[in-house]
């Protein structure tokens, strides 16, 4: 994973950690973060304490990293079947070609 967030788990499928867009040399993940959520309201405590990142945006990915920390438990689910990050303009482009 390096144009999408890394998602670092442990057995149970809980949240350990996530790094949004790792940089070479960091440490990264073979999972990797659709951005589909669904969250409790205690969500927004750790929004609402959100500062900008060196990009200058809010990523809610350091809502979730926090919330993680915090004790409270973060599950993720696997996807199961083919996927394509469709933020990317060239994937995009490719899989219209491709209809």
């Amino acid at each position: 994973v390096s144009k999408g967030g890394a998602v670092f788990l442990n057995q149970e499928m809980e949240l350990v950690d996530l790094r949004e867009k790792p940089k070479p040399g960091e440490p990264t993940s073979p999972w990797y973060n659709a951005g589909i959520y669904a969250f409790r309201p205690s969500i927004f405590d750790f929004t609402a304490k959100l500062k900008p990142s060196p990009r200058g945006e809010y990523e809610l990915t350091d809502a979730v990293r926090a919330l993680a920390h915090s004790g409270k438990k973060v599950k993720a689910l696997e996807l199961i079947g083919g996927w394509a990050d469709v933020r990317d303009p060239e994937i995009l482009a490719r899989l219209n070609q491709a209809r």
